[in-house]
C-alpha cells in the first residue's frame, strides 16, 4: 500500500476509472480493521457457506492448485508456450484463491439474486461508471460498477461479469440481473505474447458467454 501511495493519484475523485489490484489490499486491511479477522475467515463465513461455495480454496502463498485441476500454458511469443501452473497466484496471500466453474456461477447467482447482500448494497456495486478507453476494447459497451462489471447481450438487455486470470489461467463468465441464468467460461492457456492474441481470446470467450446467457431457459453452464 506504502509503495502504491508514493504515485500520484491518476485523477481526482470521482473524476476517472481505473482497475488497479492494489484496491484489493486496501480491502482486505479495512476487513481485518473492521473486524479483527483475516479476510479470508471472512470471506468463508460470509460468502463461501452462504453461496455453497464448497469447492473453493483459500490458497494462502501455496503455489499448487488442489487436483484435479488443468495444467496452465502461457504463450510468450512463437515457440514459447511455458507451463506455469505452479505459481503463486497474488502477491497478497490473503486474498488467494481457487475455485471451480460450478462455485462460480454459484457465487454470481447468489449474489445478483440477492441471497448475498441487501438490496441497498447490492444497489451500489450495480452503480457503473464508463471505463478506460483501453479497457473498451475487451469489454465494448461495457461499464463498471463495485467490483461488477456490466456489458451488452446481442439479444438485448445486459449482463453482470467479473472475469479475472494470469499465468495461463483466464476465466470469463456472466450472469443475468436476476440471477436466473449464469456462464463461465475456463481457459488454461493464455495468449498473453501480444494484445492482438488477447483480444481475440477475450472476444472469442465474451461470444460464448453471450450466446449462452441469449439462448433462454435457466440454468447454470
Amino acid at each position: 500500500m506504502a509503495r502504491a501511495m508514493a504515485h500520484a493519484p491518476d485523477f481526482s475523485p470521482g473524476e476517472g476509472w481505473g482497475y488497479s489490484n492494489t484496491g484489493y489490499v486496501l480491502l482486505d486491511m479495512v476487513i481485518g480493521k473492521v473486524t479483527g479477522r483475516r479476510a479470508h475467515r471472512e470471506i468463508g463465513d460470509r460468502v463461501l457457506r452462504r453461496a455453497g461455495m464448497d469447492q473453493t480454496r483459500w490458497l494462502g502463498t501455496s503455489p499448487t492448485v488442489p487436483r484435479p485441476h488443468a495444467r496452465a500454458y502461457q504463450l510468450f511469443g512463437p515457440g514459447s508456450r511455458v507451463d506455469v501452473t505452479d505459481q503463486v497466484t497474488v502477491d497478497y496471500e490473503n486474498l488467494s484463491w481457487v475455485t471451480t466453474t460450478r462455485d462460480e456461477n454459484r457465487l454470481f447467482r447468489a449474489l445478483l439474486a440477492g441471497r448475498l447482500l441487501p438490496a441497498r448494497q447490492l444497489a451500489e456495486m450495480r452503480r457503473t461508471v464508463p471505463v478506460s478507453a483501453e479497457v473498451r476494447r475487451m469489454w465494448p459497451g461495457g461499464r463498471y460498477g463495485l467490483g461488477l462489471v456490466e456489458r451488452p447481450l446481442s439479444c438485448g438487455g445486459t449482463y453482470w461479469s467479473h472475469e479475472g486470470g494470469d499465468g495461463g489461467y483466464i476465466t470469463l463468465n456472466g450472469v443475468t440481473g436476476d440471477g436466473r441464468r449464469s456462464a463461465v467460461v475456463s481457459m488454461s492457456e493464455a495468449r498473453g505474447d501480444t494484445l492482438e492474441h488477447v483480444l481475440e481470446q477475450e472476444g472469442a470467450a465474451s461470444a460464448l458467454i453471450d450466446h449462452a446467457l441469449c439462448g433462454g431457459g435457466a440454468g447454470a453452464v
